[in-house]
Order: C-alpha cells, then structure tokens, then sequence
C-alpha cells in the first residue's frame, strides 16, 4: 500500500463506513433540513415529520461520525453540516436518481 493512495484498501473501507451514514431516508430527510443551516432538534423533529428521540439518535449517530457537529445553547442542541461538500454530493446523487427514475418511466411508457 503506498502512503497517502488514494486508492488504498483503508480509504475504500472508509469511504463505504462513510457512505452509510446516507443509508437511511431519516439520515437523508434530517440531512435535507440541515442543509438549510443549523437548527436544534426540535426544529429538525417539526419540519420532518420524525420523532424528536427519532431524530436525536440519528443525529447522534452523524455526530459520530463526523457529518454534523453540535453545539449547546441553553436547554437546547444545535446541529449543523460539518462540510458543505455533503450537500453537494447529496445533491449530485438525488440529481442521478431523478434523472433515472424518468428515464425509468420513459422507458416504461414505451412499452
């Protein structure tokens, strides 16, 4: 393995750890909310839809990982996307996504 290969067996393993963060449509939905700045979990809860608990551990799980980072005011936690490249690669992927599920229907029409 050369050093600093970004080809490397670890970055590959890294990268898929990475990228199940984005495995779950909560993560996605709390990841859609964020990418409109920060907010506390209560404003996350009500604008998704999704348990405010619900919310907490998956944040938690992201915070982990290094996805979002918290910080305290008062009674309340804050949440933010730590690199706003997520949001772009987000936005690639549901772009790729859109795109083939017409291309899907498309193709379905046809038939």
């Amino acid at each position: 393995m050369k050093s600093g290969s970004m080809d490397s067996d670890a970055i590959y393993g890294y990268h898929a750890e990475f990228c199940k963060m984005f495995a779950n449509p909560n993560r996605l939905r709390i990841l859609g909310v964020l990418s409109d700045g920060e907010k506390s979990v209560g404003e996350i809860s009500e604008e998704t839809g999704i348990p405010q608990p619900t919310v907490s551990q998956h944040l938690r799980k992201m915070l982990d990982r290094g996805v979002v980072v918290k910080e305290e005011r008062g009674t309340k936690n804050y949440y933010e996307i730590t690199d706003p490249r997520i949001v772009e690669g987000m936005n690639i992927m549901k772009e790729v996504l859109v795109d083939r599920l017409g291309e899907e229907a498309e193709l379905a029409g046809a038939r």
